[in-house]
């Protein structure tokens, strides 16, 4: 009998094994290098800046684009967004959101929207570009005036830009800029 009594708990111990058990999953992001291009003259250059993570479901990129023959350049962040609510936004309200949380920090500070213009992107969507004037002594030596828009860029991937340089340099950072 005493081989039976040590064959009982070795077949009970091998049922509760066999018994079908729960995978355990988890979602988890990761940062992928991706390629932001854009055709402009001789005289731009475009300089990398930070880096920004948040918890608020966005991570950034930010950029500088200058014009070295004349004054002016445009900031740029790409932001991708991973936030699971603000993922299920359509790319044209997100992009509303972005733009409204910008326009209304600018006019916090007393700047002031004085009109607005359309762009076509690299994708050959209107984006609405909105012209600002400023008391800021910086900006008023380049006109008192910038344009600030938000735009998809593909995917989770917007383009948040204010542009200190004239109309035709600012249309072309909206039409040629892409993410690959």
């Amino acid at each position: 009998m005493k081989p039976f009594t040590a064959l009982v708990p070795a077949i009970l111990i091998l049922c509760c094994l066999a018994l079908p058990s729960t995978a355990l999953e988890s979602k988890f992001f990761t940062v992928t290098e991706n390629t932001i291009s854009l055709d402009m003259g001789p005289s731009f250059e475009m300089v990398r800046g930070e880096f920004n993570t948040s918890e608020n479901g966005m991570v950034g990129q930010d950029f500088i684009i200058n014009n070295t023959a004349a004054p002016g350049a445009t900031f740029i962040s790409v932001l991708s967004v991973y936030d699971e609510t603000m993922s299920k936004l359509s790319p044209g309200a997100l992009s509303e959101i972005l733009l409204v949380g910008g326009i209304s920090g600018v006019k916090a500070r007393g700047d002031e929207e004085t009109g607005n213009w359309t762009a076509i992107d690299h994708q050959g969507n209107n984006v609405t570009v909105h012209t600002l004037s400023s008391n800021d002594s910086r900006i008023d030596m380049l006109g008192g005036s910038y344009d600030m828009a938000v735009w998809n860029l593909d995917g989770p991937s917007f383009a948040v830009m204010v542009s200190l340089l004239d109309r035709n340099n600012t249309t072309q950072i909206i039409k040629t800029l892409a993410v690959s």
